[in-house]
């Protein structure tokens, strides 16, 4: 690491003599800039994989990242950012939350001189820049893959909680494509946030099929509550009568959907490795004085179940090559940064 470093230092140095990129000043030393990173929850495939991403990313460009995961205690989450902000660290990454008990201490830590970056956390505040997936999008997408594919016609069971930013934005679209399409009925809806949401969703959803024998779609907008919804209709063998939609890819993901004769038949999301990546290069780029937008939208695509089986994909990596769009995010990459990383 310490080799990296001084080559990082000499390379900047050469650049800038060259005019080919301005370093900033803060940047003259990467190893000194702290970055951290508070999640509320870190279940899951797609979690793991975000964390992969931003830590992928500290370590290209020579920064230290430092975690702590809540596990859905907000009074946890709370701590961390109480703890990271007396430490005086460069820079905050939010992860998930919610805006009345953490806006105080966004406050605190932007009086501090702290920089803050959100991931799918609403912060009325311009000096804090929002990373999200397009989540009104992915909504839409997904609600709308599910209504044409049935003709505008299905009774769903609807697997969504409410008080998570992305989960309140993709359910007004669902909310807009009912309306658009009366014929989707919403004959259950079920869904909870725990330390063992799949497991938990597989029970809801258990109960769900036997008090509505009419459903035949099921629309889980995050993959963890995917994965709840096909473990149960697999479980009792009702493959044929079901089609999943859900939001989100994984590794995971991929593998579920791909099983003979599986019913989870698409999905929408971005590559959470990407997105991880994003929100690092968005702090640091903070950190040195760039100008960062206020919104950061990355942009989500369809996966389908055919296409995964006649690409032959097996993982996030192969998804990746297959489809090119789901890659690395082209927000926020400065002449700089892009050298530095290169370098």
């Amino acid at each position: 690491m310490v080799k990296r470093l001084v080559v990082l230092s000499l390379a900047f140095v050469a650049l800038a003599a060259m005019g080919f990129a301005q370093v900033p000043e803060k940047f003259k030393d990467p190893k000194k800039i702290r970055i951290a990173l508070v999640r509320e929850v870190g279940e899951g495939s797609f979690f793991e994989r975000y964390l992969a991403g931003a830590q992928s990313m500290a370590d290209e460009l020579g920064v230290t990242l430092l975690e702590a995961t809540a596990r859905g205690d907000m009074a946890k989450m709370i701590t961390a950012m109480e703890n990271f902000t007396r430490q005086r660290v460069d820079a905050i990454i939010v992860d998930h939350g919610r805006p009345d008990p953490l806006m105080p201490k966004i406050q605190e830590a932007l009086a501090r001189g702290i920089k803050v970056v959100t991931f799918d956390l609403v912060v009325d505040d311009d000096r804090v820049p929002e990373i999200e997936q397009d989540d009104l999008l992915i909504g839409y997408m997904i609600s709308k893959k599910l209504a044409i594919d049935f003709a505008g016609r299905a009774n769903v069971i609807y697997v969504n909680v409410g008080g998570f930013a992305p989960l309140d934005k993709r359910d007004k679209m669902w909310q807009v494509v009912k309306w658009r399409f009366p014929g989707l009925k919403e004959v259950a809806k079920i869904g909870a946030v725990t330390g063992s949401t799949a497991a938990d969703t597989q029970t809801r959803m258990e109960a769900a099929m036997k008090e509505h024998p009419e459903a035949n779609a099921v629309l889980a907008m995050w993959d963890e509550f995917a994965k709840g919804a096909v473990r149960a209709i697999v479980q009792a063998k009702k493959n044929a009568q079901f089609r999943v939609y859900s939001v989100d890819i994984t590794n995971e993901d991929i593998q579920m959907m791909t099983q003979p004769e599986s019913p989870w038949v698409a999905t929408v999301g971005t590559d959470p490795y990407s997105v991880g990546r994003l929100a690092v290069r968005a702090a640091v780029a903070k950190v040195v004085g760039e100008r960062v937008p206020k919104y950061l939208l990355v942009e989500p695509q369809l996966v389908t179940r055919s296409f995964l089986l006649k690409n032959h994909i097996q993982s996030m990596d192969d998804l990746v090559r297959a489809l090119p769009a789901l890659g690395e995010s082209p927000l926020v990459w400065p002449d700089w940064m892009k050298a530095a990383v290169k370098k």
